[in-house]
């Protein structure tokens, strides 16, 4: 029984570990542009200058 407690313990930490992963990169890659590192208006290499 109480091996059976343990795989279902493990099974729900997963899953937890795994929900809170995706909500983590989703909302990192779907976070407003101010947030973000990159901003494809004003580069960080101005190519051509010197």
């Amino acid at each position: 029984m109480g091996s059976i407690a343990g795989i279902a313990a493990s099974i729900v930490l997963g899953t937890a570990v795994a929900v809170g992963t995706v909500v983590g990169l989703v909302s990192n890659q779907t976070g407003a542009p101010s947030q973000s590192p990159a901003n494809a208006e004003s580069p960080v290499v101005n190519y051509g200058t010197d």
